[in-house]
């Protein structure tokens, strides 16, 4: 960290990433790419501009046009079409396509559903069963004493990749993967009775706010708990808080 005391933040941000990934690898976004980094980027845990636009338009322009036009085949294609021009973009800017192709494909089911049925809240269905699985997916890493944000640090911070052997580190790591619970279960259960209840409009404003802004805060006190962890490491001489090389 000394070594770096007087290189630009950029520079310190960008060389701390090439030690955690390997010289070469594409800096990464989401949970991953913060828990590597020593200050918190709410940039990097959305994946970037790009990520939430592609995140927030399909859903906010089929809420609009579906308000302003009552025309569930309207907002569809609308949201079907800015997922595909996001897959555009990045593939014009020679950029990895693979969340946006995941977007893509879930607007896209959503869609159909929501035009087959004549139920503007079938649009939003393949988004809570997603959040449904991820819930389930997360219990039972817990459940298997194997919580998932330690197999998420350890792959993207090599400091702590003996985690699962440190009894403070699993336990650090399973209060943060209740986080993960939390968010997901809330999602969950909010967006469910949005959709029983069928109130279109009102179930995409609650996906929007409990998407990136609550993702946003969920990864910032898991970063602060991975942080705390590391500090507590270097204290006890067990590892350095600059990152591994």
């Amino acid at each position: 960290m000394s070594e770096q005391g007087s290189a630009p933040r950029g520079t310190h941000r960008a060389s701390s990433r090439r030690g955690a990934l390997g010289t070469g690898a594409r800096p990464a976004s989401g949970m991953g790419a913060v828990l590597q980094e020593s200050e918190f980027s709410a940039a990097d845990a959305i994946g970037g501009w790009r990520g939430a636009i592609g995140s927030v338009a399909p859903t906010l322009l089929f809420v609009v046009l579906f308000m302003a036009t009552r025309s569930i085949a309207i907002a569809a294609i609308a949201a079907v079409a800015a997922c595909a021009i996001a897959v555009i973009v990045r593939l014009a800017q020679r950029q990895s396509v693979g969340s946006a192709v995941g977007g893509l494909l879930g607007v896209g089911i959503g869609a159909v559903w929501a035009v087959r049925s004549g139920s503007g809240t079938d649009f939003y269905l393949p988004g809570i069963l997603t959040n449904a699985a991820t819930l389930a997916i997360v219990l039972i890493s817990i459940l298997a004493r194997r919580p998932l944000v330690g197999f998420i640090a350890a792959l993207f911070d090599p400091r702590v990749a003996d985690w699962a052997e440190d009894p403070e580190a699993r336990r650090t790591y399973t209060r943060a993967t209740w986080l993960l619970v939390a968010l997901y279960g809330a999602k969950t259960l909010a967006q469910s009775v949005l959709f029983l209840a069928g109130a279109v409009a009102a179930l995409g404003v609650v996906k929007l706010a409990m998407g990136l802004p609550l993702f946003a805060l969920v990864v910032w006190i898991i970063w602060s708990m991975h942080r705390a962890l590391l500090h507590r490491r270097a204290a006890a001489g067990e590892t350095e808080l600059s990152p591994a090389g």
